[in-house]
């Protein structure tokens, strides 16, 4: 896989799960959304220097 494929995939994936998490205890989803989204990009990138790694190895 691409890393851009990688990386937005991991930010969607968290931003959704902030979302729902926001709306089940009915708290404002927005910063909770960027907050997600934030955690998603640096899940994926490491995910991507993690397979990079082993690639070199």
């Amino acid at each position: 896989m691409k890393e851009k494929t990688i990386i937005s995939t991991a930010t969607l994936v968290a931003s959704l799960l902030m979302y729902f998490y926001a709306k089940s205890a009915e708290k404002d989803a927005i910063p909770h959304v960027m907050i997600g989204g934030f955690m998603g990009a640096i899940i994926g990138e490491s995910i991507c220097e993690y397979f990079n790694k082993n690639k070199k190895q």
